[in-house]
């Protein structure tokens, strides 16, 4: 039995200038900047592995509202300050947000203006299940984290990509520990490499699960790098820049500690109180890893 998640809640988005990145997320994706988080004094960080923790941070949201769908916590760290770079598509953990968007000709020629760098060139066609295929395009923001954009009609999160070592093993474990839904498999299939800013031909395979309300609200992509083999782990500091944590919601964080700590399951600390900043209620989470060692959160929302 999985344990009590809900559903997918946000992805952490660490960026280098919280103001350069809202423009690009909030401006030409479409996202709505709802909630601030900015903790007035640095606090314990055991939680985030560090010693202490102080952030200035946006909660966005799609055109179907807070919670709906999957939001973004795109995060400047004050203390301590960003580093690093944000994992490629030859990474191992998070290397990847997808977008839908409804016009996807329109909105890649804007960021290219706006001087974001493409992969691969313009928008292209490319098979995804059993289903006609789809125009797609793979971009960097403004930290040159990988975000794809994909022509559907509609305007919103899609999609969050893993890299994993084990596609069976990482498909059991959000499926079978977190409730995640299988949808379909991709590949294995060869495809040139620079769509996903790689060199050559590489060869990949992927399994596609819906989110654990079964609403179809929001997509997890597990996709395994066969050829090249991923070439690093997944990152382990809270602070590095891109795709650090995909936060999941419980209505009983300590219950659910105990089974993912009864699994086997690597939890960094018991489930601890954060503070969010003025006229926010704490809330109490935890981080655990995948196989791989990707970071993932449970969050339970104050009541």
């Amino acid at each position: 039995m999985p344990i009590g998640v809900s559903q997918a809640f946000h992805v952490n988005v660490n960026c280098s200038d919280l103001e350069r990145s809202l423009a690009f997320y909030r401006d030409h994706l479409g996202l709505t900047a709802s909630t601030h988080t900015r903790p007035e004094a640095p606090q314990d960080g055991a939680a985030f592995r560090l010693d202490e923790g102080q952030w200035d941070a946006w909660i966005l949201h799609d055109d179907r509202g807070f919670g709906a769908g999957l939001v973004v916590d795109l995060l400047e760290w004050q203390v301590p300050l960003p580093t690093g770079r944000p994992n490629g598509a030859a990474d191992l953990g998070f290397n990847r947000i997808g977008f839908y968007v409804s016009d996807l000709d329109d909105l890649y020629a804007r960021l290219v203006a706006d001087g974001a760098a493409g992969h691969g060139g313009p928008p292209h066609e490319t098979a995804v299940g059993d289903g006609p295929a789809i125009r797609t395009v793979v971009v960097d923001d403004p930290d040159g984290m990988l975000v794809e954009l994909v022509q559907t009609g509609v305007d919103r999160v899609g999609f969050v990509a893993i890299g994993v070592s084990d596609l069976a093993r990482s498909t059991a474990f959000y499926t079978d520990v977190l409730g995640f839904r299988p949808m379909f498999d991709r590949g294995p299939l060869r495809q040139p490499g620079d769509q996903l800013g790689l060199d050559g031909e590489i060869e990949l395979a992927a399994t596609y699960l819906d989110d654990p309300r079964g609403t179809g609200a929001f997509m997890l992509e597990l996709v395994q790098l066969i050829d090249p083999a991923p070439s690093a782990p997944p990152s382990a500091r809270a602070n590095q820049l891109g795709m650090f944590r995909l936060a999941l919601l419980t209505d009983d964080i300590d219950r659910d500690h105990s089974a993912l700590v009864d699994r086997g399951v690597v939890c960094w600390t018991p489930p601890a109180e954060l503070e969010m900043g003025p006229g926010i209620p704490p809330l109490r989470a935890l981080m655990f890893e995948d196989p791989d060692g990707t970071v993932l959160e449970l969050i339970q929302p104050p009541r």
